[in-house]
């Protein structure tokens, strides 16, 4: 045999493992999904941290670990939206120890980005969608804009900015639709992460940002940001004093959302069993607490509700996407 057969061989060897390997994931038995976890598991933020995303792992990172009997390591990775991070998840091995928190700009990605290395309900699965928020259009304290009409008018007027975080995230297409109601414009400034985007908002670096509630709730009650309305259909029991936004855009709404996903072709049991960990994580009474008075609505859903979810946000908003001609490519 010669070298060149060597090569050729030792490949189709070592193809035929990886092949039988992940054919063995796939076809994993419920005894398997018992044994699973047995080494520690990594969650990939694909966001800086200080953001919504990287708030709610570190708020569930503890009663997880504690449930699945294995270290959860944290692991942020931002830019490009959140793709950066969910790429790396994407490569990974479909053995349920890689796995990735995602914003609700999870499910528009596609559709700004056309070039991703992967697609995303073809190499990703839904395990959880955990939370969800409604969105609050936010200015720095010291804004001369008191009212979501004063805000408006100096739109027409001004150049403003307003941060978001990832092309097409609810906080980005929030922006144009109010924009796009109010016959206005503004500029986006795209940030990594929920942490710097605030932290510019209350340098007064940008003139607004719609952030959930749970990301802006202290800044609110310290008295360094001031809310101008929300995205909800009526007004939020934290903050009655605010208007929903609905009541001058009628139909006017919007939630962020944080989930949780795989690789596609992890076994079904080992999704099933982390769906139903996460379930019992937010049963807990101390996290369910903790969770909603942050501001955070808990859903907790299964892996079917999360790729339905995913599925209706991808029609819904890729239409908005479409008409607004909103690209993610410099």
């Amino acid at each position: 045999m010669n070298e060149s057969s060597f090569r050729c061989t030792r490949r189709q060897a070592i193809a035929s493992g990886i092949g039988s390997s992940i054919a063995l994931l796939t076809h994993a038995s419920p005894a398997f999904a018992q044994q699973y976890p047995t080494k520690p598991v990594t969650v990939v933020v694909p966001f800086a941290a200080g953001g919504v995303v990287d708030r709610v792992a570190r708020m569930i990172q503890q009663p997880l670990q504690t449930q699945l009997g294995k270290s959860l390591i944290i692991e942020n990775r931002g830019g490009a939206g959140g793709t950066i991070g969910t790429a790396q998840v994407v490569k990974s091995a479909p053995d349920g120890y890689t796995l990735a928190m995602v914003y609700d700009s999870y499910a528009t990605e596609q559709h700004v980005y056309p070039q991703l290395p992967y697609v995303t309900m073809r190499d990703l699965t839904g395990v959880s969608c955990m939370v969800r928020s409604a969105l609050v259009l936010v200015v720095s304290a010291n804004s001369p804009f008191k009212t979501l009409a004063d805000y408006l008018a100096a739109s027409k007027k001004e150049n403003l900015s307003y941060s978001t975080v990832g092309v097409a995230a609810g906080s980005h297409l929030a922006f144009e639709l109010l924009h796009q109601k109010a016959g206005t414009r503004a500029t986006m400034i795209n940030y990594k992460g929920g942490g710097p985007s605030m932290t510019d908002l209350m340098g007064g670096h940008v003139h607004a940002s719609f952030s959930s509630l749970p990301q802006i709730m202290s800044h609110l009650q310290n008295g360094k940001l001031r809310a101008l309305g929300v995205t909800s259909s009526q007004r939020l029991a934290a903050l009655p004093d605010v208007p929903s936004i609905s009541e001058t855009f009628p139909g006017f709404e919007f939630y962020s959302w944080v989930g949780l996903v795989a690789p596609a072709k992890t076994p079904p049991v080992i999704l099933d069993k982390l769906a139903q960990t996460v379930a019992a994580v937010f049963q807990d009474p101390q996290v369910r607490q903790q969770v909603q008075e942050a501001g955070f609505e808990i859903v907790a859903s299964g892996r079917d509700e999360m790729n339905k979810l995913v599925a209706t946000e991808s029609n819904r908003l890729g239409k908005l996407i479409k008409q607004l001609n909103i690209s993610g490519q410099s």
